[in-house]
């Protein structure tokens, strides 16, 4: 039931597509070094100074007799930037290439009210009717105008949004079908929700997700 619903809308997204009339929310190109990733550090001139590192649970990484730098949440060229920042004192004009050995393939997840809850990849652009179209649709117990959007903006705290997914679907409001981004977690719910804040700590959504959320 959920999926004959579902489909006539994504046909009409699809159409609108190729017609010109949609325009998607935009995407950052660029994968964002996270904690667990691993990098492989380079200097052309001087090898000696060459190192692997993992990024730590903070997003910091212990370079080479330059100290701690931050690296989460930047691109692989803006954390090339923030190496020679650091060994412009101690280095003359440091020629550094950085590379990525180990990383975390982007995922989301989806809870609730949904034939199919887990984590699952995310390959290219997904949204949040294709989100729950993956997790196998709605079940009979869902309560489409309550579903919930968990989005980190930072490493302990999550903004929150209530989305009414039903009337995304029955009016065919495209512009409320939001593009998903990476660690992003879908909740939807069986009964109503009520008042959130717009905030939350991480460790809070644990009520919605039985699975780990990192």
């Amino acid at each position: 039931m959920a999926m004959a619903v579902l489909l006539p809308v994504l046909a009409n997204l699809a159409a609108a597509s190729q017609n010109g009339d949609v325009h998607f929310a935009s995407r950052e190109p660029r994968y964002q070094i996270c904690a667990g990733d691993v990098m492989e550090v380079n200097f052309r001139f001087t090898p000696e100074f060459n190192q692997t590192l993992a990024v730590q649970p903070d997003g910091f990484v212990t370079l080479q007799s330059a100290g701690d730098v931050k690296v989460s949440g930047l691109s692989i060229p803006e954390a090339t930037a923030a190496i020679i920042a650091k060994y412009k004192g101690i280095l003359n004009e440091p020629a550094v290439s950085v590379a990525l050995k180990e990383f975390n393939k982007p995922f989301f997840l989806v809870g609730g009210e949904v034939a199919k809850p887990g984590k699952f990849d995310l390959r290219g652009p997904v949204t949040l009717t294709d989100a729950v179209t993956i997790a196998g649709g709605f079940t009979v117990n869902a309560k489409q105008s309550e579903v919930l959007l968990f989005r980190r903006v930072s490493g302990d705290l999550a903004e929150v949004k209530k989305i009414d997914v039903k009337r995304t679907i029955e009016k065919n409001q495209l512009a409320e079908d939001l593009t998903l981004q990476p660690g992003d977690a879908v909740y939807v719910s069986k009964s109503w929700v009520g008042k959130l804040e717009r905030f939350m700590s991480v460790t809070r959504m644990g009520m919605y997700f039985p699975i780990p959320i990192k």
